[in-house]
């Protein structure tokens, strides 16, 4: 099973009653690219108490240029809530069919859809009311291209995780202790993920290879748990060469878990993204141990 991506952060808790309703299609533009949140917006009557809301979107690469899409949004019990999807050239839009929290699914073609994905949740009660949105891109659409952004990737927080500011952290959150390399990186994040690799791989990720030659098996088989090297200058890599985690290996492409690659034009460099590559200009493969 390949691994999911978050887009916004929020978990529904445990027991909270989900519904599912087919989507209305109708088209719309392209919105701003990047990956940017909102904090929630709201308004209450007679000076109320806020009304709570979160949305959190799953988005699973499959076969076949499809992800499968989970949207939850949290919130009272005795609110309503909205939903409006608009990917790249067309909206979807859903309602809730009883008060709560509530989560939709659906599934949709990423082949060919480029452009920026904005998720739009408002929900109501009474006076009250709030709003919750979310942009982003999604990753290359090839085989289900997942949707760039963590914490939802699979492994991407050890466990236990740690603690924000306790340890070394990125913009995104996601911290690892004892990583001498600068926040943000890839070779911050290919380290993060596998710690067994400290004390032996320094410098530029196309220095890794050298590096590690006798103190970790290395090899030119694409695996899931390696890690992938990319020589300066080579495929999408730039000066400094890049490394990536091997998340999953079907035929000659790679889904990569990594730090500051871009997938698309518009996503933010220096953070995590789950996206499929060719596997045609890697190096060479560093294997966990086992």
């Amino acid at each position: 099973m390949l691994a999911a991506g978050v887009l916004a952060a929020a978990v529904l808790a445990a027991g909270t009653p989900a519904s599912a309703v087919s989507p209305a299609r109708t088209p719309a533009g392209t919105g701003p690219a990047g990956a940017t949140a909102e904090p929630p917006a709201g308004a209450t009557a007679g000076g109320g108490r806020p009304l709570h809301v979160r949305l959190r979107v799953v988005a699973e690469g499959l076969p076949g240029a499809l992800n499968r899409l989970t949207a939850t949004v949290s919130t009272a019990p005795d609110a309503t809530c909205r939903l409006s999807v608009s990917e790249a050239a067309a909206t979807r839009s859903f309602a809730s069919s009883r008060p709560g929290s509530v989560a939709w699914r659906w599934m949709s073609a990423m082949a060919g859809s480029r452009g920026a994905w904005s998720f739009v949740a408002i929900c109501r009660a009474g006076p009250r009311w709030a709003r919750w949105r979310y942009r982003t891109q999604i990753g290359l659409p090839h085989i289900g291209g997942a949707f760039v952004s963590a914490p939802g990737i699979a492994g991407a927080q050890p466990s236990p995780p740690i603690p924000p500011g306790t340890g070394s952290c990125d913009s995104q959150g996601i911290c690892f202790g004892a990583d001498p390399f600068p926040p943000g990186q890839c070779t911050w994040y290919a380290l993060g993920r596998r710690p067994d690799l400290a004390g032996i791989v320094r410098g530029n990720a196309s220095q890794w290879l050298k590096a590690a030659a006798g103190k970790a098996r290395e090899g030119t088989h694409a695996a899931a748990g390696a890690l992938a090297v990319w020589a300066a200058d080579t495929g999408p890599a730039g000066a400094d060469g890049h490394v990536a985690l091997v998340a999953a290996v079907r035929g000659g492409r790679l889904l990569l878990d990594d730090s500051n690659w871009r997938p698309t034009a518009g996503s933010p460099g220096l953070q995590v993204h789950e996206h499929w590559a060719p596997a045609d200009s890697v190096e060479g493969y560093i294997y966990p141990p086992g």
